[in-house]
Formats: structure tokens, C-alpha cells, sequence
């Protein structure tokens, strides 16, 4: 089975969709910047950096590279400390999808199972250190799986990253680009 959130950077062929197949690699990098900064990931923001620029314009790859200014030239203390702000303290902009949507409830639970559903249905395995409606695991789950599955996952996923935009423009933190990006590409895999 494939690992979800591995730590070397995969740009992949799209596939036939023409509107969601054009940003699964914007998909893997969204996924990327918005997992905790360790000095790992910190390491690669700039082989992350140039991974993006290597792709074509469009209004999500343009917001990542903004984000992806500030995110690479910052010092990573800082970063794990507004990372820990932004994600870790605050409900309105927790990167738990189902959470957002659902909070402690039982029906939070079905949606997770079928999100697990969906990714057993395409062959994934999720980190076992995180929920499977973690944004970052989703994220990469819409860029590797079969386009009818990712599409999906999006729609579980849809809410809860309009929601952390809001929030996130509100308090106001550079991650708010990054949910901009996912925002944009959810809005185009919706029209496919």
C-alpha cells in the first residue's frame, strides 16, 4: 500500500480530468506546507520552493508561491511557533476536516470511516499518527488517488477549508494563501 504524507516531494502525471488533474501537484505541495515545520520539512522548502515554480501559472500555483516567499525565507523556530498559533490553539482553524463540519459528534465518526472508506477503496494507508480527515492527508489523497475518489474526498472537505480560510484571513496568517489555493482548486474540481 501506498503511504500518504511521505517525506520525499512526488510531482505526478495528471490524469484525464482537465480541471482537477492540472493542480494534483499544486495538491502535494498544499499538502507539504501545511504539515508541521520540523527540521525535516524545514530542509526542503526550498527543493518545495522549486518544485513550484517549475509549474505552470494559474491562481492557486501564484498564491502558493506567495506563501511559499514568506514560508521559505522564515526563521523555523518562528515558523513552528506560528504553526503552533495558527493550528494547534485555535478550533476555527484546526486542519481537521470532519472537525470543522461535524465537532465531537457521532456523526463525525461516520464521516471519518467513510473518508478511511474512500482511501481503502484506492489502495492508500493514512499515517497512523494522524486522523484520515487531517487537510494535509486529504490533500495528498486527492493528488494521488483515481479522479473519482478525489473528488469525494473534496466534497468532505470542501466546508471545512472555506472555513479555515475565513478564519485564517481574519486573524490574519500567511497560511490563509495557502487555504486560498486549495479553496480555488476545490472550486474547479467541483466543476469537472
Amino acid at each position: 500500500m501506498t503511504q500518504l504524507l511521505e517525506p520525499a516531494i512526488r510531482l505526478h502525471t495528471p490524469l484525464s480530468e482537465p480541471n482537477l488533474a492540472a493542480y494534483r501537484d499544486l495538491l502535494v505541495i498544499a499538502s507539504l506546507v501545511l504539515g508541521y515545520p520540523d527540521d525535516s520539512l524545514c530542509q526542503e522548502r526550498g527543493q518545495i520552493a522549486e518544485a513550484l515554480s517549475a509549474l505552470p501559472s494559474s491562481r492557486p500555483r501564484d498564491l502558493l508561491v506567495e506563501f511559499c516567499d514568506w514560508w521559505g525565507a522564515a526563521d523555523p523556530d518562528q515558523l513552528r511557533r506560528d504553526y503552533v498559533a495558527t493550528f494547534d490553539t485555535r478550533r476555527r482553524s484546526a486542519l481537521y476536516v470532519t472537525y470543522l463540519t461535524y465537532g465531537d459528534s457521532r456523526t463525525r465518526g461516520q464521516a471519518i470511516h467513510e473518508i478511511k472508506a474512500l482511501y481503502r477503496q484506492a489502495g492508500f494507508e493514512p499515517a497512523a499518527e494522524e486522523l484520515p480527515d487531517y487537510l494535509p492527508t486529504v490533500c495528498q489523497f486527492v493528488a494521488l488517488a483515481p479522479s473519482e475518489l478525489g473528488l469525494a474526498a473534496l466534497s468532505y472537505a470542501r466546508s471545512a477549508v472555506q472555513s479555515i480560510h475565513e478564519a485564517l484571513v481574519a486573524k490574519p496568517s500567511p497560511y490563509a494563501g495557502v487555504l486560498a489555493a486549495i479553496s480555488s482548486i476545490i472550486e474547479k474540481g467541483a466543476r469537472s
